[in-house]
């Protein structure tokens, strides 16, 4: 005789003001998690209880920054889906954050067209100039750096993004002045 298990989904769901106390945003929130989770009733040609978790998980992390271990857990209730599976897609990708990054996000890369022309002494400049590591942000909030293996222009290396504005070959004496810049922007 085989038996079958019922596994549990844990410890009790958070509640969303756990996760927002904003009305409007968690309102927002909520829209987002119906538009990804394809109900019985939804007009959707998808299964029903089918969930488009990839696209959850971006929009949210788009809308807060970062996926905190309350909005995880709030997320895989809402999905019906385990923790850990949920987890794990987030934790799978580099540009989903699972913890608070800084306003702006500074990413050199260090693949072999960089290495070779320079991305060594790029990311001592800007070690020096945030004053954090990479992988770190400031103690303001305002700079997160990152080291990454390739960004796939290496037509412009040594090469840092800052945001999304990219930087091939910049001048190595101007880059302190260049980062501060982005200080009073938002």
């Amino acid at each position: 005789m085989q038996r079958t298990f019922r596994a549990t989904l844990g410890p009790p769901p958070f509640d969303l003001s756990q996760v927002e106390s904003d009305p409007k945003r968690a309102a927002k929130l909520e829209r987002i998690i119906g538009k990804h989770i394809h109900l019985p009733t939804a007009p959707h040609r998808r299964a029903p209880g089918a969930v488009d978790l990839m696209g959850l998980l971006t929009a949210v992390h788009a809308m807060y920054g970062c996926l905190t271990r309350p909005m995880v857990e709030h997320l895989s209730r809402m999905c019906e889906r385990y923790t850990g599976e949920v987890y794990g897609t987030a934790s799978f990708y580099a540009d989903i954050y699972l913890d608070p990054k800084g306003r702006h996000h500074i990413k050199v890369c260090t693949g072999t067209t960089c290495h070779v022309k320079g991305a060594d002494k790029l990311v001592r400049i800007c070690r020096r100039a945030l004053g954090v590591a990479p992988g770190e942000t400031d103690a303001e909030g305002e700079f997160t750096f990152f080291t990454t293996a390739c960004i796939g222009a290496c037509s412009l290396a040594p090469l840092m993004v800052v945001d999304s504005d990219m930087y091939g070959d910049p001048n190595m004496d101007q880059l302190p002045a260049l980062l501060e810049g982005y200080r009073d922007t938002p």
